[in-house]
């Protein structure tokens, strides 16, 4: 490292000028000591604009009053403070899918940063700076922006790929040690382990994978250590792919994108899974507009996406990112991939979600989407709804099959009234009962 560009953390966000743009790391290297210190010194700012996605450690640069100083910019919302702040209007959500987050910060984007703030490893034998568990955006907005702030943390996973940072893009170094962020283990429920039940039944050998976080998708990863030459090619890299890998069920040799690599965006976990990445030759990370290019999912064959929703209507609609017209969540890589796979011979997408909400009083099931809730997922890609109660496949048939099939899978509390429903949306439904 260069001594002339090694400063401390007080120096380097003084940097930072008000009403600039700054793009912050993601996930599990969120540079939260820069955060911190931004809020330090927040009286120098009346409008610096802050742009991230899943911020994992205290948001405080989120808490009321902190508006007067920052505007807070994101594609996907995670936590509570996020929410409130968006629904609140003290943040601004720019609906995005992940694989089009880069393009935000280049030439004709809306948010060309000032600064990209990123945690990186110390430096290679040849120089470079490992991303370490986030490429995604976080590498593409280093990239974009004019300045670049590094946190060199010495307890970072070392990670291959395109996941480098070399000296020359490199503008100011904070040398700060600190632990990943890790995120506890999900049990599944009994309701949840049914789904992956359901889920495991469509993964044939020599697929690969593309799966989310939470119990469900370790649920169903459990389900699949009996399997045969799985493929990992996904945005986020989870520890149920961990515990898969060690059955022996993941080589990757029918990949046909980096095939015999697993490969992902970015990574979210536990310390065991970050120890087995870190200089591990087998996982590369890539940036999010090349893991979740469609053109380069669908090379895949048998390309199997398990994602979640809020909800699915009668039509095959899918919403993930709004509940009673607030936003909840993002696109996130969803319909990325939904559409990847729609292009992989073979391939299936697959929206995993239990029948009902709030304890059983709510049908996810519905006539119609939520009143002021939005499409993330398009029927004429959606192919697979799988409850508790089964499997609908929607893919080719018609409305009035479409409807059938999802009712079948609804709770049964719910069916007569779908049912109802559902025959006044479709005339030709009388023909099928």
């Amino acid at each position: 490292m260069k001594k002339e560009k090694i400063m401390t953390l007080e120096a380097a966000v003084s940097e930072i000028k008000d009403g600039e743009k700054i793009v912050l790391g993601h996930g599990a290297v969120t540079p939260n000591c820069v955060v911190e210190e931004l809020v330090r010194q927040k009286e120098r700012y009346t409008h610096l604009s802050i742009f991230h996605l899943i911020y994992l450690g205290n948001p405080i640069h989120l808490e009321r009053g902190m508006e007067k100083h920052f505007r807070v910019y994101s594609p996907f919302i995670n936590g509570k403070a996020m929410r409130d702040a968006i629904n609140e209007g003290r943040a601004e959500f720019i609906p995005r899918h992940f694989s089009k987050v880069p393009s935000l910060f280049f030439e004709r984007g809306s948010f060309q940063p000032d600064w990209g703030i990123v945690q990186v490893t110390p430096p290679d034998a040849e120089g470079r700076y490992s991303c370490s568990l986030a490429s995604d955006y976080t590498l593409p907005a280093a990239r974009a922006a004019k300045k670049v702030l590094a946190v060199v943390n010495p307890q970072l996973p070392y990670i291959g790929g395109d996941n480098f940072l070399t000296e020359d893009e490199i503008d100011i170094i904070v040398e700060h040690s600190s632990a990943p962020h890790t995120l506890p283990a999900a049990v599944p429920n009994e309701t949840e382990k049914q789904v992956a039940k359901y889920c495991a039944e469509l993964i044939p050998d020599r697929a690969t994978l593309q799966i989310g976080i939470g119990a469900l998708p370790d649920a169903v990863l459990a389900l699949l250590k009996g399997h045969k030459d799985l493929g990992i090619h996904t945005e986020l890299l989870t520890p149920g792919v961990l515990e898969l890998y060690k059955s022996g069920a993941i080589t990757g040799k029918y990949k046909g994108d980096h095939p015999n690599k697993m490969t992902a965006s970015f990574t979210m976990g536990d310390q065991s899974l970050y120890d087995f990445l870190d200089h591990n030759a087998e996982f590369e990370q890539y940036t999010v507009d090349y893991m979740n290019d469609p053109v380069i999912i669908g090379k895949n064959p048998n390309m199997i996406s398990i994602n979640s929703c809020i909800e699915v209507d009668l039509y095959g609609q899918v919403c993930a990112e709004k509940v009673g017209g607030k936003v909840f969540s993002g696109s996130g890589g969803q319909f990325d991939y939904v559409r990847g796979v729609g292009i992989s011979e073979g391939g299936k997408s697959i929206i995993a979600i239990q029948s009902t909400a709030k304890d059983g009083q709510i049908s996810r099931i519905t006539p119609l989407l939520g009143h002021r809730n939005v499409v993330t997922s398009m029927r004429n890609d959606v192919e697979y709804i799988v409850t508790e109660y089964g499997i609908a496949h929607l893919s080719g048939k018609t409305e009035a099959e479409r409807a059938m099939a999802l009712i079948n899978v609804a709770h049964p509390k719910f069916r007569d009234e779908l049912t109802k429903s559902a025959m006044e949306q479709f005339p030709s439904l009388k023909y099928h009962l």
